[in-house]
């Protein structure tokens, strides 16, 4: 089969149409950065409509997952190196549509700019998180903590952290490993934790439960960048926001967002 691999904002995906048998075991294989070729994801393109086009995603682990935000930057540019007339596609998942814009400089594709759905901020479901053991122990994991729970294709919390300084000495696994044991004991919610980097700039580092640190998440971004706003620490209307592996650009309007990133074409190839 052909595959093509695709960096969005240091996340990296293999992309192929629906043209051949792939199935979760076939990912697995290919996605094994030991073995096979290595990627964050697997993606495949199906049932093209003209400028619509079905997305799946596919972890490492062989499970069928949501395609988060990179993963449909990424699957966007597959379609402008595909057709260089696709500057604007609309890309479908299992449950909406979104809209993604690809930008090109003299030919070259700079970045993509992708529609995020509608957020969801859910302040009453926060405050359960703050007494009894669940407010011991989110004490005696950050000081001074800042949470705030939101829905965006998944559920999310963001914590703000009073500086840089505190998000680079966080030890994000053994304090993600007991907010899990104990704050969201039995919820699949990612967990992202951010701080002010600079003037409407923010540093993020990100969790996903059951599976560990993300080198970048396009919902965090948008996230933190919309609770940082909220907290009157960001007043642009465009924020940076920077992750260990890529950065974002996150333009907010009310409970809408749109989120820019980065994206090249890393390789074409053959896959036994």
């Amino acid at each position: 089969m052909q595959v093509t691999k695709i960096h969005a904002a240091g996340s990296d995906y293999l992309l192929c149409e629906e043209t051949v048998c792939a199935d979760g075991g076939t990912a697995q294989r290919l996605l094994d950065r030991r073995a096979g070729i290595g990627a964050d994801g697997f993606l495949l393109l199906s049932e093209k409509r003209g400028d619509d086009v079905y997305l799946r995603q596919f972890l490492p682990d062989g499970t069928e997952g949501r395609p988060d935000a990179a993963a449909l930057i990424a699957a966007a540019k597959y379609l402008y190196d595909d057709d260089h007339t696709k500057c604007h596609v609309a890309i479908r998942t299992a449950d909406r549509i979104y809209a993604v814009r690809i930008s090109v400089l003299r030919g070259r594709v700079l970045c993509a700019w992708l529609t995020m759905p509608p957020i969801v901020p859910k302040p009453m479901e926060q405050l359960k998180y703050y007494h009894g053991i669940r407010g011991e122990v989110l004490r005696a994991c950050l000081t001074h903590p800042r949470i705030s729970i939101y829905e965006l294709g998944g559920a999310h919390a963001v914590f703000l952290l009073e500086s840089c300084a505190a998000l680079r000495a966080l030890q994000l696994q053994s304090v993600c490993r007991r907010l899990e044991e104990v704050l969201f004991w039995g919820e699949n919610i990612d967990l992202h934790f951010t701080a002010i980097s600079g003037d409407n700039a923010l540093s993020v580092r990100s969790w996903r439960c059951r599976v560990g640190e993300m080198g970048a998440s396009g919902e965090g971004a948008v996230l933190c960048a919309y609770a940082a706003t909220a907290a009157e620490l960001c007043d642009a209307p465009r924020i940076m926001v920077k992750y260990p592996s890529g950065s974002f650009c996150v333009e907010l309007c009310g409970k809408e967002a749109s989120l820019c990133a980065k994206c090249e074409t890393v390789f074409v190839g053959e896959a036994v």
